[in-house]
């Protein structure tokens, strides 16, 4: 697999996209002939915040389209200052690390890089001389404020000398692009990189009081999905980029006539395996080494060696342990026989510098040592163990009367040490007898099983069943009772308080008596957790019985599957699980495998991201949606006009591809539109641009080569010189101008 690219697998098929933009070559353009070297022959920029788009007027396409950014950075091997723009910034790691853009949104506020892109323009478009001489015609965003114009103008008429500018709305210029006579009345939807537009033009009028934007476009949809794929896949192994989540947004996303319809369509195992995508990212699969015979001969004598090593240093050790415990035991011995050769004084002290309190602790260190040295002389010889004889306790049965001091003391013990004794062999018993009982049953439930198959396996899923019910029961109570703000909460803390009351409870409550507060306070709730904190041991009673019941009817039910069990994890009975992890086969036990921990399932995400155009709720923003927009822009008008807009809806920009967008739009316009009398044309057109993303700078070009326009309408320096950078004359494709 490619290092560079992700797989995307539908439900069976895999097919590939890239984790990052591929570097494109932008052709070198050295044909500036004559018909280009006309001072007349305008260069037309559409001069987007994610892409840049520019070439000659007297072309049908762009010559130019490349990202606009640049990357400007040292390079410490070589101690030089690289500048990357556009697509070359891909060709490099660290130019892509280190890419710059001149827009803040959709205003250009960076002039030094701006004045890159267009370096890289000129030079591109062969244009060889030291000042630009020809004219400009240039897109700009909507409404964009006078200051930013200011720094565009400066930048073209100081820096590159260019004899005029005329600036125009990139939306208008596509409504242009797509039938100049329409464009004369009619809604633009412009949903662009950060923003929708909603503008409307009527009677050649542009009117940019009545516009409206909703904050939504292709790059808040990118941040959107990479958000929630980010809480959906907490523990990717991989880090996600806004340049993957972008290219998931404009591949695999759609819009549904229906949002909600959609979505409950989901739970439907089949309806899923046609929506679901799995992105499947770069990995190293483990390389296992295959052994041959030999080797695999070899390492078994190895370890058969080792393992024979290991036995030789334990019977060492356990003989060099053997004999310092005979060494130990006969040091005893001679203090022992010192008792009757010494004083009584010295005997003490000596005994002191062995460690031992008095003679009573020596003797039973001496029996205890005599002990494990036979076992041990046993175990080296091979001698089983003989059986323990049961223990005596000659001195119970005798009287008091007929006993020492000394002797008492060793019946109390000797008492002891049988009711341990008689204790510890009924317990055996009983556990004897249970085992005899239980074996006893099983067989009986076997004889069952083999004479009576129906019945018994109907008595079997019935005891499951109510098994099952009583943990779920128990389960939900449990959640209950862990919120302070439940009714069982609430009851079983008043209980409490009333058990724990010196005084009883009245009888009846009456209006105006204190009421029980216990449970206000946090020390209270803390008090509460702390006493009702439950034994587990029937709970893990219950877990092995059902345990028993459903491996029974997995081995003698054919109907009864691992997926049927309580606490099995299977797109069947987990639909988060299959939104997450798809409908492939998955082991609870295992895990996913290496492959599918580095996969992204894309299912809801499909129809989510771009329903925020409809429902900015959706990611709290408070906003109106789409339709709604629409609906207030036609408000503002009057009857024949709102006719005459809803005549001619043109959808453009980038997010304007996404499937489904025109469908949507023209079903929703059709519910707030006057209802359509029977046998008369359709008065209402939603459509969509021919191309969405050339058609801005298809408008300019057409805007430029209509005769007068340029001259009418365009910028010159002297007016520049006069007016300022923000002046701007108005036309019907373009912003106001506002002193």
């Amino acid at each position: 697999m490619s290092k560079d690219s992700m797989d995307v697998v539908e439900p069976e098929m895999l097919y590939s996209a890239q984790t990052e933009k591929p570097f494109v070559p932008t052709p070198d353009y050295t044909d500036y002939n004559d018909s280009f070297a006309s001072t007349s022959t305008a260069i037309v920029i559409d001069n987007g915040s994610a892409q840049c788009r520019s070439g000659w007027s007297s072309e049908d396409t762009p010559r130019l389209i490349f990202d606009n950014q640049i990357a400007k950075f040292r390079d410490r091997r070589t101690n030089v200052s690289n500048t990357f723009v556009g697509n070359d910034v891909y060709s490099d790691p660290l130019a892509r690390s280190n890419s710059r853009s001149a827009f803040d949104s959709s205003i250009m506020c960076n002039p030094e890089i701006m004045e890159a892109v267009l370096d890289y323009i000129f030079v591109k478009l062969g244009v060889d001389t030291e000042t630009v001489q020809h004219p400009i015609v240039m897109t700009e965003a909507a409404c964009v404020p006078a200051y930013n114009r200011n720094l565009m103008s400066e930048l073209l008429f100081e820096c590159y000398q260019v004899p005029s500018v005329t600036y125009g709305v990139d939306s208008l210029f596509s409504l242009y692009a797509n039938g100049s006579q329409r464009s004369k009345d009619g809604i633009v939807v412009s949903a662009g990189n950060n923003y929708t537009h909603v503008i409307p033009v009527s009677g050649g009028k542009v009117y940019m009081e009545h516009a409206k934007r909703i904050s939504y476009g292709g790059q808040p949809a990118a941040e959107y999905m990479l958000k929630l794929l980010q809480m959906k896949y907490p523990t990717f192994p991989q880090k996600l980029t806004i340049g993957q989540s972008e290219s998931l947004v404009v591949d695999h996303c759609y819009i549904a006539k229906d949002y909600l319809e959609e979505l409950a369509s989901y739970e439907d195992p089949e309806v899923f395996k046609t929506k679901d995508r799995v992105v499947q990212f770069p990995f190293v699969a483990p390389v296992i080494e295959e052994k041959t015979e030999e080797e695999q001969a070899r390492l078994a004598a190895k370890r058969k060696e080792q393992g024979r090593r290991l036995q030789e240093q334990a019977a060492k050790a356990r003989l060099e342990k053997l004999i310092q415990r005979e060494q130990d035991l006969e040091q005893y011995k001679a203090l022992k026989e010192a008792k009757t050769a010494l004083k009584k004084a010295d005997w003490a002290e000596q005994l002191r510098s062995f460690g031992f309190k008095d003679e009573a602790e020596l003797d039973n260190v001496m029996k205890t040592t005599e002990v494990a040295i036979k076992r041990a002389r046993n175990k080296e010889l091979g001698i089983e163990e003989e059986e323990k004889e049961p223990p005596t306790f000659p001195l119970v049965d005798v009287p008091d009367e007929e006993l020492t001091e000394a002797d008492k003391k060793e019946k109390k013990k000797q008492k002891l040490l049988k009711a341990s004794y008689e204790a510890r062999q009924r317990a055996r018993e009983a556990k004897e007898e249970e085992n005899a009982r239980q074996a006893e049953l099983a067989r009986l439930d076997d004889e069952r099983r083999i004479n009576e198959p129906e019945k018994w396996l109907q008595e079997l899923r019935s005891k499951r069943q109510d098994l099952a019910d009583k943990m779920k029961a128990k389960q939900r109570l449990r959640e209950q009772l862990s919120d302070r703000r439940s009714h069982a909460s609430q009851m079983r803390m008043r209980s409490i308080a009333a058990l724990a009351s010196d005084a009883p409870p009245p009888k009846r409550r009456r209006r105006g008596q204190d009421e029980d507060t216990f449970g206000a306070d946090d020390e209270d709730w803390m008090v509460y957790r702390e006493i009702s904190k439950e034994d587990d041991s029937e709970d893990e009673e219950d877990s092995q019985m059902l345990n028993q019941y459903e491996e029974s009817l997995i081995k003698y039910d054919p109907e009864f599957l691992q997926e049927h069990r309580m606490n099995a994890y299977t797109p069947k009975n987990s639909f988060l699980h299959y939104y997450t992890w798809g409908l492939g086969p998955w082991d609870p036990a295992v895990g996913p495998s290496l492959a599918q921990t580095y996969q992204l399932h894309l299912n809801v995400e499909r129809i989510r991201v771009p329903e925020v155009l409809f429902q900015p709720g959706l990611i709290g923003l408070d906003q109106t949606g789409l339709l709604e927009t629409i609906q207030d822009v036609l408000r503002r008008f009057d009857a024949q006009a709102r006719e005459r807009l809803v005549s001619n809806i043109l959808v453009t920009g980038g997010m304007a591809k996404t499937p489904g967008l025109v469908d949507r739009l023209d079903s929703m316009m059709r519910s707030i539109l006057p209802a359509q009398t029977p046998g008369q044309p359709q008065n209402y057109q939603v459509r969509l641009a021919q191309d969405p993303l050339l058609d801005a700078w298809r408008g300019g070009a057409m805007f430029a080569r209509e005769e007068g326009m340029l001259k009418q309408h365009a910028v010159t320096r002297q007016e520049y010189e006069e007016m300022g950078g923000g002046y701007i004359k108005e036309h019907r494709l373009g912003n106001c101008f506002v002193a």
